[in-house]
């Protein structure tokens, strides 16, 4: 069931204790959309309510069900509230992925020494490869939109001020650790087409595929250098077939907009 949440008024929240199935608070142009694909592959019967993606901060409406207000959240039966990408990820798949096709079991290890191949070694590396896009990704791009949407936003006359400004923070550091992270995720994809040498995608390319598209979509990340030259070619590639799956296409038309360009949004 979908339902679509226009502000001012919202259609009502349910209460978390009154819920059958997973029900996801789903704001548009967002990391929720990690959330509504991995549902969609998973095959959940879930409940979705979309809220605009409006300029300002998230609706005040999410803060019915948790005091932070963001988005996703996931109204579980039984009344918990689950919110966090990260968090989210790991409850889906551990709950409804029975067949492993998407994550790995992990039985508890007898030795700190890990062997590539080690379930709970791919479970460590599967948290750093996350960490690089909700830590190291996200906190440098959602810097970079700071500055960006304040320098279009802001009196004509202090323009100039804040694009000096902006530039000089992408010159400083923005650009050497957003492009130091995609370096990272480059070597570590590997020769593979998922991550961790997947036969499926799993939860590191669920996840990371919306903070690399959110570094690329505004132009902060460029697929081909100035020269005409291919960067980040297994990336890119890795894109395209993320973005071919049927569950991807499905969670694209029910999550009612996916346009991470805000910038131009904003008018750039």
């Amino acid at each position: 069931m979908l339902t679509l949440a226009a502000n001012p008024t919202c259609p009502p929240i349910p209460d978390p204790a009154s819920v059958t199935k997973p029900t996801l608070l789903h704001l548009q142009h967002s990391s929720s959309q990690i959330i509504l694909w991995l549902l969609e592959e998973l095959k959940v019967d879930y409940e979705v309510i979309i809220f605009p993606r409006l300029e300002g901060p998230a609706p005040p409406e999410l803060k019915a069900t948790h005091p932070q207000g963001k988005s996703p959240q996931l109204l579980l039966p039984g009344g918990r509230v689950l919110t966090q990408v990260s968090a989210i990820t790991m409850y889906l798949l551990r709950t409804y992925d029975k067949d492993y096709t998407f994550h790995d079991s992990f039985p508890p290890s007898s030795t700190a020494h890990f062997t590539d191949k080690d379930p709970n070694w791919i479970s460590i590396k599967e948290e750093q490869l996350v960490c690089i896009g909700i830590s190291d990704i996200a906190t440098k791009v959602g810097m970079a939109l700071l500055w960006h949407g304040i320098s279009l936003k802001s009196p004509f006359f202090m323009r100039p001020i804040f694009n000096t400004t902006r530039k000089y923070l992408h010159k400083l550091f923005l650009d050497a650790d957003i492009s130091a992270a995609f370096e990272t995720l480059e070597m570590e994809l590997g020769e593979g087409e998922w991550f961790l040498g997947r036969k499926q995608p799993g939860r590191v390319d669920f996840v990371v595929h919306y903070f690399v598209d959110i570094a690329v979509r505004p132009g902060y990340v460029k697929f081909t250098g100035e020269n005409g030259e291919e960067r980040y070619p297994k990336l890119k590639a890795w894109m395209s077939r993320c973005e071919a799956r049927e569950a991807w296409k499905r969670s694209l038309e029910k999550g009612g907009g996916y346009d991470l360009d805000f910038p131009k949004r904003w008018g750039a």
